[in-house]
C-alpha cells in the first residue's frame, strides 16, 4: 500500500510539472475524481477480501473441529476394534488347543482306519470271496485324495471287515463262470471253501485277479477223485491249499520224469543208453553167477563125479586128468589147479568191466552236458542279457538234468558192480577151497598107497 502511495505521489508530481504545457485545465479535477474512486474501490476490495479470509477461517475452524471430532471417533472405534481383535486371539488360540486336543485323540483312528483300508483292499484283491461280491474291490479302492473319513466311512469299513469275517468261514455254493483244462469258458456250480480252496466236480481251480476261475492243468489225482466226491455231497473230506494255491502252482508248474528226461538234451539221452546197457550187462550176469552158483552147490555134494556143466566140475575134471598117473609131482599139481581156478574166475568176472567202465562214464557224460548247458547259458546272455530268465531256462536245464542223469545212472551201477563183484570172489573162493580140499585128500591118498 505504501509503494503504491508513493508511486501516485510521483505521477502527480510529474505530471505537475509538466502541467503547463500537456494537460488541459479540468485534468486535475478529474484526476482527482479518478484517484477518490480508485480509493473507494481499494477499499471496498480490502473489506471484501478480509471478509472472505474471515469466512475461509471460519470455514477452516469447522472443518477441524470436525476432523477432531472424527479422529477422536476413529480412536475410540479403534481401541473396540483392538479389544475385540484381542479377545478373537483368545478366542482362537483356545480353539486351537481344543482342536489340537481333539486331533491327538482321532489322528490314531484316522491312520488306523487308513492302514486298514489299504490292508483289506489288498486282501479283497485276490479274496475268492469277491467272486460273489464283486463290489467289495472297488468300494473300498484307495482314494488319491487325503480326505478325513466320517462316521460313514467308518462304519462301511467295519462291515467291510465283518463280511470278510464271515465269508471267509463258510463253505457256500454258487453258480460262476470258469475255464476248463482246455481253455473253455463254462458256466457250473462251485463250491468255495472259505477263503482258501475252489472246486467243482473236475476238481480244483486257481483265482486270479480280474479274470474268471480256472481248472488247474495238473493237479494230484487224489485230490481230483476227493474234490468230485466233495462236489457231490458223497464225501466230507475235502485237499485244501493252506498256501491259497502256492503249493497246488508248485505242484504244476513241477515237470514229469519225461519232461526232466527231455531237459537233458542228446546227453542226458546217451547217458540213459549207457546206463540202460550196463543194467542189462549186470542183469545177464547176475543171473549167470546165480545159475552157476546153483550148478555148483550140486556139485558140491558129488564131487567124486565131475560135471563139465559147472566150473568147480571143470576144474576137478582137469585135477583128475593130471592124477592118473601116479609119478605126477604135487607142485605140479597145484600149478594146474591154480591155473584152473585163474580161467574158471576169469569167466565168472566176465562183463564185470564193462559195468564199472559205463558207471565210471556216466559222471564224466553229465559233466560234459553240464559244460555244454552254461555254453549256452552264456550265449543267451551274450545275445539277450540278464532281463528274461526263460531264455536261459533250457541252457540251466540242460546243466542240472544232465549232471543228476550221470549220478542217477552211476549209483546203481556202480552199486551192481560192487554186488556182482562180490558174488563172482566168493564163487572163485569157494572153488579155491573145494578144489585145495580135493587135491590134498587126493595126494594124501597116492601117499598113503605108496608107503603100503
Amino acid at each position: 500500500m505504501k509503494s503504491r502511495g508513493l508511486l501516485l505521489s510521483l505521477l502527480l508530481i510529474s505530471q505537475a510539472l509538466f502541467a503547463d504545457t500537456l494537460l488541459p485545465e479540468d485534468y486535475w479535477q478529474e484526476l482527482l475524481l479518478q484517484t477518490r474512486d480508485a480509493a473507494v474501490e481499494r477499499q471496498l476490495a480490502e473489506e471484501a477480501r478480509l471478509q472472505l479470509g474471515q469466512e475461509a477461517r471460519d470455514t477452516q475452524a469447522q472443518a477441524l473441529a470436525e476432523a477432531r471430532e472424527n479422529l477422536a471417533a476413529a480412536e475410540n472405534r479403534r481401541e473396540q476394534l483392538e479389544a475385540e481383535q484381542l479377545q478373537l486371539e483368545e478366542d482362537l488360540q483356545e480353539m486351537q488347543e481344543r482342536l489340537q486336543r481333539r486331533s491327538a485323540a482321532l489322528g490314531e483312528v484316522f491312520t488306523v482306519y487308513s492302514e486298514e483300508k489299504s490292508n483289506f483292499h489288498g486282501w479283497l484283491t485276490d479274496a475268492l470271496f469277491t467272486l460273489q461280491e464283486p463290489t467289495l474291490r472297488t468300494r473300498f479302492r484307495a482314494s488319491g485324495e487325503s480326505s478325513v473319513p466320517d462316521i460313514h466311512d467308518l462304519e462301511n469299513l467295519w462291515k467291510g471287515l465283518q463280511q470278510a469275517w464271515l465269508a471267509s468261514g463258510q463253505a457256500v455254493s454258487f453258480e460262476e463262470d470258469w475255464v476248463d483244462s482246455e481253455g473253455r469258458r463254462q458256466t457250473s456250480q462251485l463250491l468255495r471253501l472259505g477263503d482258501i480252496q475252489l472246486l467243482n466236480e473236475q476238481g480244483l481251480l486257481r483265482f486270479e485277479t480280474d479274470s474268471p476261475p480256472a481248472l488247474w492243468s495238473r493237479q494230484p489225482r487224489q485230490a481230483v477223485s476227493q474234490a468230485e466226491s466233495f462236489a457231490s455231497q458223497t464225501s466230507e473230506v475235502a485237499v485244501l491249499d493252506p498256501a491259497r494255491g502256492l503249493t497246488l502252482r508248485l505242484f504244476s508248474h513241477q515237470p514229469t520224469l519225461l519232461e526232466r528226461i527231455q531237459q537233458g538234451g542228446y546227453v542226458g539221452y546217451l547217458i540213459l543208453f549207457l546206463g540202460g546197457l550196463g543194467l542189462m550187462v549186470a542183469l545177464v550176469q547176475s543171473l549167470r553167477l546165480i545159475a552157476e552158483n546153483r550148478r555148483v552147490k550140486r556139485q558140491l555134494q558129488q564131487l567124486e563125479e565131475p560135471q563139465e556143466t559147472n566150473s568147480l566140475g571143470r576144474v576137478l575134471t582137469g585135477l583128475r586128468r593130471e592124477t592118473v598117473t601116479a609119478s605126477t609131482h604135487p607142485e605140479a599139481l597145484e600149478a594146474r589147479m591154480d591155473e584152473l581156478l585163474l580161467r574158471e574166475a576169469g569167466s565168472l568176472e566176465k562183463g564185470l568191466s564193462w559195468v564199472k567202465l559205463l558207471a565210471a562214464m556216466a559222471p564224466l557224460l553229465g559233466l560234459l552236458g553240464t559244460v555244454t548247458g552254461m555254453i549256452a547259458t552264456f550265449q543267451a546272455i551274450t545275445l539277450f542279457g540278464t532281463g528274461d530268465p526263460s531264455m536261459m531256462a533250457s541252457g540251466i536245464s540242460q546243466a542240472l538234468m544232465t549232471t543228476v542223469l550221470g549220478l542217477v545212472t552211476a549209483v546203481p551201477l556202480l552199486l551192481a558192480h560192487l554186488l556182482l563183484q562180490g558174488r563172482s570172489r566168493h564163487l572163485a573162493r569157494t572153488l579155491e577151497a573145494e578144489t585145495s580140499a580135493w587135491l590134498a585128500s587126493r595126494l594124501a591118498s597116492q601117499v598113503a598107497d605108496r608107503s603100503s
